[in-house]
């Protein structure tokens, strides 16, 4: 993942001068500002930064969020977003012919700053993302679920917010760094939008010292897929 996003790092500016060079910007809107909505999917997971055999499994969560994005002669651009998900870890236990699966939701805010490069027209376009994601922690969901020789016996669930009391309390704010891309396609008056993201996380989440596998630090770390219609806005040329 560092050799990741060191190469994306590196690309990024190529790819955006070398964009910006190949194709003329006589004809092109200075300016497009576009805005609208995106939802989506994806798997995310605590990332134990001490013992990585500790990494919890993926858990599929659901996003949604609005977006605002304002591209400068035709090539680069800046994406601005406000977002909800679920993020969190799933574990499972085995004694005997008992399995314990627990999982923790994590209820996120994130509003994600994110500058952007393409190459292509108006019509289709291919994109690189890179930028920063801060977030606030509303609350969390907890569930354990047993299964004897195979069958459900019993579930437990838990919904936490900041009124009531953790017995792991996370913190209120996060930070992740984002690298992405995806493609744009005009249809009607806007753009259909997808893509893929990457967020890692870059702070331990929890407070104080936990027992068992949060005794070490976690952070977040999550993929995305997202698709969505934008509106144009506004063009200034």
């Amino acid at each position: 993942m560092r050799v990741l996003f060191l190469v994306i790092c590196i690309c990024f500016p190529l790819f955006a001068s070398s964009a910006i060079l190949s194709d003329s910007l006589s004809n092109d809107d200075r300016v497009r500002i576009y805005s609208g909505f995106r939802f989506g999917f994806g798997g995310a997971k605590q990332r134990n930064t001490v013992i990585f055999k500790d990494d919890g499994k993926f858990v599929l969560n659901p996003n949604i969020g609005a977006v605002l994005w304002v591209w400068f002669k035709q090539h680069t651009g800046l994406l601005l977003e406000a977002n909800y998900s679920l993020k969190g870890i799933r574990f499972k236990r085995e004694v005997r012919d008992t399995l314990t699966i627990y999982q923790r939701r994590i209820h996120y805010l994130e509003f994600p700053i994110l500058f952007e490069a393409s190459l292509g027209t108006k019509r289709f376009t291919e994109y690189i993302e890179v930028g920063i994601a801060p977030a606030y922690i509303a609350g969390v969901y907890d569930q354990s679920t047993k299964f004897v020789q195979n069958l459900p016996v019993s579930t437990e669930s838990s919904e936490f917010f900041y009124h009531k009391a953790l017995d792991a309390p996370t913190k209120r704010f996060d930070l992740g760094i984002l690298l992405g891309a995806g493609i744009s396609v005009k249809v009607g008056p806007g753009l259909l939008h997808g893509g893929f993201r990457t967020n890692i996380g870059l702070f331990d989440i929890y407070k104080i010292n936990r027992i068992g596998y949060l005794n070490n630090k976690q952070r977040q770390f999550n993929f995305q897929l997202q698709f969505g219609y934008l509106w144009h806005i506004k063009s200034i040329r």
